[in-house]
Order: C-alpha cells, then structure tokens, then sequence
C-alpha cells in the first residue's frame, strides 16, 4: 500500500505558484516513503525550508540542506529514509565564478539574475549569488551547469568569463553592520525605513511593488509588527537582522539591529 504525506499544510501558502512548489516537495517525500530513493528538491527558500524541515519531521525521513556556499540562503534539500547517511554532493550542486571580460566593469546581482533567467532558467535551479574576491559565484543545480556553461556570454551589456570554480571560492565576508535605531513602533515599514535611512512612504513604497521578505516570506501589510530574530530583506537594498528591543523613556522602540548591505539577496 502507497504512503503519502500529509497535505493538509499546503493551506498555510496564499500564492498558487508556491503552493505549488510545496506541493511539488510533498510528491519528493511521496517517493521517498514509497520507493525509500533519495530525492532533491530545487533551490528553495528560506521560508519553503523551514516548512519543509517541519513535513519531514512528521516523517520521520532524513533530510540534508545544502546549498554551495556557507549559510547560504537558498538551498536544495536532500531527502531520504531515516538513519541514511547523506553528504554534500547529493545535492548536485555547480558552482559557477563569472566576471566580465573588461577588468573595469563591476557586474551587479540583477544583472547576473536577470540575463541568466534570460536564457530561459527558472528561479528554482539558481541559488545564492555571492560576491567574490575577483568576480562573482553562483550556485546552480548541476544539471543546468554545462549549458550556462556553453551559452551565458553576457550580462546585460558586459560580456563575460564563466568557468566552473574548482577550488573554495574566495567570497567576501558578510559580516554587517550591528546598529541601534529608534521607532515610534515596531510596524515593518517604521523599522525598514529607519534601518535603511528612508521615509516612511519609500519604505511602504517596497512593501507594495513586493520587495520585502520576512524570514523568507514576502510581505504585504504595511503595518506588521516584527518580532526579535526576523531577518528582513529588501531587493536591491540589503537585508537586517532584528536582535533585540527596549522601550525607551520616551515609550519609544529601540532596536539592536544587524544591517547587511545589498551584495546578495
């Protein structure tokens, strides 16, 4: 008889398309339970993990996330029976280093995303993009890797020198910026705008065009109140990590707060 996991959390994602992705992660634990094979998943975010880990528990099944680089952001996740040992290199994972062919040009993250989904990549088979010592790496599944490799030449209108990255690769630390700032409240838009040093109508501005994510999940409501540990990216701007509040005298917010600025997202 078929096993299959339970779907009834499907309900906790609004937007069809991701929905769909977690139902698609339920179909890998289906195979798992059912044929007891290692499965992948594509990259995922940080939010689709967490929900993920949380399926797999119920499961009692093994899972790995890995995703090329040192607590990187968007992984693949290895799933398979309980007590199976698994490793790195399940997660068939390329590491790519790219840079442009004029030593002068500086490639930006949009550029790099935005011709490679040019080429007719989908979101789920591109991981972290991260800034290196001499050019840029990205993290892709392997199964795409010999094509980008063939056929990503330019970005935007810098041509370009891609190679698989053979050896550690020599990102630069993340390391942030750790601030304190004060609010009236601890509404996300009050937060954003004071971290990021913007009014409070830029920062609604973000929250309506979708820029901003809540531990990995986009953010629609102006008004929501954070909470200590939230990571919060903005696209194109960086990303903050909440630490911890006080109230102050004056029945305001302070915030001890961690900013990384926009080097990837």
């Amino acid at each position: 008889m078929k096993r299959s996991a339970d779907r009834s959390g499907l309900g906790y994602w609004n937007r069809k398309e991701v929905r769909l992705e977690a139902a698609h992660i339920l179909d890998l634990v289906d195979a798992v339970l059912n044929e007891e094979s290692k499965q992948v998943t594509p990259f995922v975010s940080f939010a689709m993990r967490e929900w993920a880990e949380a399926v797999l528990r119920k499961e009692h099944l093994t899972l790995m996330e890995e995703g090329g680089f040192q607590d990187a952001e968007r992984v693949r996740l290895v799933i398979a029976p309980w007590g199976e040992t698994l490793h790195s290199i399940d997660a068939n994972i390329s590491l790519l280093w790219v840079r442009p062919t004029n030593p002068r040009a500086q490639l930006e993250h949009r550029q790099i995303l935005g011709s490679l989904m040019g080429l007719g990549f989908s979101r789920d088979v591109l991981g972290d993009i991260q800034v290196g010592q001499k050019g840029q790496y990205i993290a892709t599944t392997a199964e795409i890797a010999s094509f980008v490799l063939d056929h990503w030449t330019q970005a935007g209108r810098e041509e370009l020198k891609v190679s698989l990255c053979g050896n550690i690769p020599d990102v630069c630390p993340d390391s942030g910026e750790e601030l304190g700032i004060t609010v009236n409240s601890s509404r996300i838009d009050a937060v954003i705008a004071n971290a990021f040093g913007v009014s409070r109508s830029v920062a609604q501005e973000w929250i309506t065009q979708g820029k901003l994510r809540r531990n990995g999940i986009v953010v629609s409501k102006t008004d929501a109140e954070v909470q200590p540990d939230d990571l919060i990216s903005c696209r194109g701007q960086g990303r903050i990590k909440l630490l911890k509040c006080t109230q102050t005298r004056k029945d305001r917010t302070a915030w001890q707060i961690v900013l990384f600025r926009s080097q990837r997202h």
